[in-house]
């Protein structure tokens, strides 16, 4: 799943959640999920603008101190021991995460599934958003 996805899955889940702690919590876990799903991943040069646009908006219509941004940043906290490991920073072997392990979802070409959830998740996080 791109990082981008996995933001806009734990800003939904933060906003469920009402509050920082629990948006932490299972921002944290619903990487695991998204992670388990079919999905196309793209190359560091196309998710990095991505996640910095999708962190920006959630930063100015939710709020950095909102669940909705906690949640986000939580969701997408296990993917710098993916960033670290790309960069040579740890070996493969050194990664922890469940989903980092292998234990992954199929690899499709159709980016279609992640849009849909994207666009559903920043719907309902923009929808009567904080601010």
């Amino acid at each position: 799943m791109i990082a981008a996805v996995h933001a806009l899955v734990g800003a939904a889940i933060g906003k469920v959640a009402g509050e920082p702690k629990g948006a932490l919590m299972a921002g944290f876990g619903s990487h695991l999920l998204c992670d388990l799903l079919p999905h196309r991943d793209f190359p560091v040069q196309v998710e990095a603008p991505l996640l910095a646009a999708t962190m920006s908006v959630l930063a100015w219509k939710c709020g950095p101190d909102s669940p909705e941004f906690v949640g986000a940043c939580a969701a997408v906290a296990p993917d710098i021991e993916n960033a670290a490991m790309l960069a040579g920073i740890i070996p493969p072997e050194a990664m922890r995460y469940p989903s980092h392990l292998g234990v992954h979802g199929r690899k499709t070409e159709s980016v279609l599934p992640q849009v849909l959830l994207a666009a559903a998740c920043l719907g309902f996080v923009l929808f009567k958003a904080r601010r």
